[in-house]
This record gives C-alpha cells, structure tokens and sequence, in this order.
C-alpha cells in the first residue's frame, strides 16, 4: 500500500479545473499537480484537520467532530434503509506515509431488503483549494471487513464552496487500487467530472426546505470521454449543512442533521 503513495507522488497528478475561478480550481491550464499543489496527499496543499476553521458554518461538507447526518435511502438492489453518517474526528489513514492524517467518517446502513448491516469508514480532508478529497476507504458487512480503496492521488469526494461563476468543471483522473477480504485485488482508473450546475436552488426534504444549495452533478467517464450511462449522481449542497439530497444510482434524501460547531 505505502508503495502506491510513493509512486503517486513520484509521477504527478492529473487534475484539471476550467470555468469560474473563486476558491476552487479554474482557469484553463492544469489544476494542482504534485508536490505543492493543492490537490494530493495531506501535506500537499490540504488543510491539517486539526486546525479551527473559521468558515465552518458556511462550507458545502461540514468535518467537524460529532456532526451526524441521518438519510433515507431509495435503493434499486437494497430497497429502502436509512444511512447515519458521523464525522469521528481527525485520525492517522491506515497504510499511509506515518503522520498522514484525515478525518474519519463512519457510514452506517441497514439495509433491512437483505438483512445486510452495512458500514462505510471513510478518511476525508478538505483541500485549501475547495475540494474534499477521499484518501481511504473500508467497507464492512455484518461487522467484517469485506473491501479497502485506496486512490493514486487521493479522489475527489465533494466540494466545500462553491465557484465565484459558472460555468465550472472539474475532472480527476485517479488509479484506484481495491483489496477485498481475502487479500486479492482489483486495479481500475476511472475518471469523473463534477460540475456546478446552479447555485441559491430550493430543494424540499424531509429535514425541511433549503433555499440556497448548491446543486453539482458527478458524471462517470468511460475510455472515450463519453459519460456512462446510469453512472451519474446529483447532489444537493447547503452551506453549514452538507449533502441534503442526491439523485441518481439511488436516491437519498436528509432526514435530520446535527451539524457541531
């Protein structure tokens, strides 16, 4: 595993912005590639998790420790559940170069259609250019771990702020590196492109109405540039209070929220 983070800083990233500037990544050029870009390993631009965020209340993906989201889901396969979601705090990335560090979050769901508890542990960190990276992820089934991700360089997970103009796009090029639980692995290297379609959106959940999300699609790439088809989620962002809604492989909708300060 330590190996693959090596290689990812050895060979640069590719990470490439365009559209409205802001805080997040624009112009027409390569975004953050490597060693001092914004967008990579901690220590490579993202912010240490440990450090007091004076714009908390305002960013789309709240990491703040102890801050819980509950969802109910609409699931094709699993029919439909509720996802707890709980920011766990700051904590060393497993396999990672000593002294990296992210912000766990825990996933729990029930997925009451096949009887299957399912929970996600996920290390975030929230770049300095508006991005929230994914450095790892463990998934457990009935309690077992059953898959760990890893990505070369960290892959994006959400955006903390929204663009100062559209339009605005984002596509990451990641090699993703899969161990399940009987140790034999999978290698793959999707691409995504996440855009910000629209900006002050009303959007009605069972949490309440928003009337200033950030509405922000994620498309799926295949070898050709083409988007997949039924690889593409929406999501719904409101300021202090995260992911309020998504639509697309599944629906999830926010039923309640405890966002700590």
């Amino acid at each position: 595993m330590r190996r693959r983070w090596v290689v990812a800083l050895a060979a640069g990233w590719l990470l490439v912005g365009c559209g409205g500037g802001g805080s997040l990544p624009g112009g027409d050029g390569p975004g953050p590639t490597g060693p001092g870009g914004d967008v990579g390993l901690p220590g490579e631009g993202g912010k240490n998790p440990n450090d007091n965020n004076p714009d908390e209340s305002k960013t789309l993906w709240p990491l703040t420790t102890g801050s819980t989201w509950v969802y109910d889901i609409q699931d094709p396969v699993h029919g439909n559940f509720q996802k707890h979601v709980t920011v766990q705090g700051p904590r060393e990335v497993p396999g990672a170069p000593a002294g990296t560090t992210g912000v766990l979050v825990h996933s729990r769901q029930d997925r009451v259609a096949t009887g299957i508890l399912y929970e996600e542990y996920s290390w975030q960190l929230e770049q300095s250019n508006g991005l929230v990276v994914r450095l790892r992820e463990e998934d457990h089934r009935d309690g077992v771990q059953v898959r760990t991700t890893t990505w070369a360089p960290a892959t994006v997970k959400s955006l903390a702020r929204a663009p100062a103009a559209l339009p605005w796009s984002f596509t990451s090029a990641v090699q993703e590196l899969t161990v399940m639980g009987d140790g034999s692995k999978e290698d793959s290297d999707p691409t995504y492109t996440w855009r910000v379609q629209e900006v002050g959106v009303t959007v009605q959940t069972r949490a309440g109405t928003f009337t200033n999300a950030i509405k922000v699609r994620r498309e799926k790439l295949n070898d050709a540039g083409e988007v997949k088809e039924g690889k593409e989620r929406t999501y719904w962002l409101v300021p202090g209070v995260g992911k309020v809604r998504e639509e697309g492989e599944r629906t999830e909708d926010l039923a309640s929220y405890d966002i700590k300060k």
